[in-house]
């Protein structure tokens, strides 16, 4: 791990630009981020998504010791690299993926955490190919939302009393039918604490977004919910 932060990130420009380090004035409910940070993770990476928000966050709680035990690419190790590096803060950062030999079905981050970011699999709609332990191999929904329930309890036990668990899901359409994932993790409070914020992503540059939907009786997915809880005790 990183040593702990010290500091809140008060870099706003690089040169003539907003920093990518920066806050973003105004945060609210609803956010679009159209334009990739190539800053952080991969993009080539099935499911990944830009590292925005979770900067966004990350500053807003003032987080010092964070932990992201699906890191998938590294996005979220990325943005943490960068502000240490770019606005001198000293935050403590673990990651783990399945792929590297942690599974968070079965055991908990490796420490204690203020902030904690979980971007699992949206059911079965990208296979990530990880064998019988991947969320995404599970064929029904109800035992998936079970073993997603399993994991973010085990997400938010390693967050210290007032540490917050920030869960980025979207709702899937898999064969006719219509999977709220969204709505079930919420419906996963007081299990995960309180709930503090539902914002609400816009998604940009998904590989179905080249597909034609004219046909298509009900209006196409172009959302994602991230979900945050508080720990209350």
């Amino acid at each position: 791990m990183n040593e702990n932060a010290t500091s809140t990130p008060t870099t706003n420009t690089i040169g003539d630009e907003v920093s990518p380090y920066a806050a973003t004035p105004g945060l609210s409910s609803v956010v679009s981020y159209p334009k990739r940070c190539n800053l952080w993770g991969d993009a080539r990476y099935r499911g990944n998504c830009d590292g925005t928000l979770f900067k966004e966050l990350v500053l807003r709680y003032r987080a010092t010791r964070i932990a992201d035990p699906m890191m998938g690419s590294g996005t979220t190790r990325d943005v943490i690299a960068g502000l240490n590096e770019v606005t001198g803060t000293r935050i403590r950062y673990w990651g783990g993926d399945l792929k590297k030999g942690f599974d968070l079905y079965r055991e908990q981050p490796r420490g204690e955490f203020d902030f904690v970011w979980v971007h699992p699999p949206y059911f079965n709609i990208v296979s990530y190919g990880g064998g019988e332990q991947d969320l995404s191999s599970e064929p029904h929904y109800r035992r998936f939302v079970t073993k997603l329930t399993v994991c973010l309890r085990n997400a938010y036990e390693s967050l210290a009393s007032g540490g917050h668990l920030a869960v980025l899901v979207a709702d899937v359409r898999r064969a006719g039918g219509y999977y709220p994932l969204g709505r079930d993790v919420m419906n996963m409070e007081p299990c995960l604490g309180a709930i503090r914020s539902v914002i609400i992503k816009s998604q940009h540059n998904c590989k179905s977004d080249g597909r034609a939907y004219a046909r298509m009786k009900h209006v196409p997915i172009k959302h994602e919910y991230c979900v945050v809880f508080e720990k209350t005790s």
